[in-house]
């Protein structure tokens, strides 16, 4: 039996049918998309301001993880009512 020759030399011709460079995105995606080259550079940070943007982090986040527990607490009361 003949083995069936594969002629995958001029399969890519250099067609595109839809370029993947990132203009087809939004704005907010394309920032993510594109391959931007820069320096970052490196901030040094105290102990006393590391523990002043931990404290200021934690004093942002407790009112609102507070708010979802009391959420969940209450639709758990709603469940437990309406099941009762």
């Amino acid at each position: 039996m003949k083995k069936k020759k594969d002629n995958r030399e001029d399969w890519d011709d250099g067609r595109v049918v839809a370029p993947m460079n990132g203009d087809e995105l939004p704005f907010y995606r394309r920032i993510f998309a594109s391959k931007r080259t820069e320096k970052k550079v490196k901030v040094e940070v105290t102990k006393e301001e590391r523990r002043a943007l931990r404290k200021a982090m934690f004093s942002v986040m407790l009112p609102r993880l507070l708010l979802i527990i009391a959420g969940f607490g209450i639709a758990a009361l709603v469940i437990f009512l309406w099941l009762h």
